[in-house]
């Protein structure tokens, strides 16, 4: 996993607390999903568009594009 942005510091964060080995493609989407909503949260100039994709070793493919508000708060009502 890998984070570029201005809040990929607060990203970062997330990925480092949450990442090992034995994720799943959909363990590990969530855990780029959240990464990406807390360091948006955190960094004033992140939010938007979350675009995701999984590598794999023929390529590309887009997950999703997601905005980052609303996943915001999707997970703040889970939490709750």
């Amino acid at each position: 996993m890998f984070s570029t942005s201005s809040g990929n510091a607060y990203a970062y964060g997330v990925l480092d607390s949450g990442s090992r080995a034995d994720l799943s493609p959909e363990e590990a989407y969530d855990l780029g999903r959240r990464a990406v909503v807390y360091a948006a949260h955190r960094d004033s100039y992140s939010g938007g568009d979350v675009n995701m994709y999984h590598m794999k070793e023929d390529g590309w493919v887009k997950v999703e594009s997601t905005d980052v508000s609303n996943l915001l708060y999707q997970y703040r009502e889970a939490n709750q």
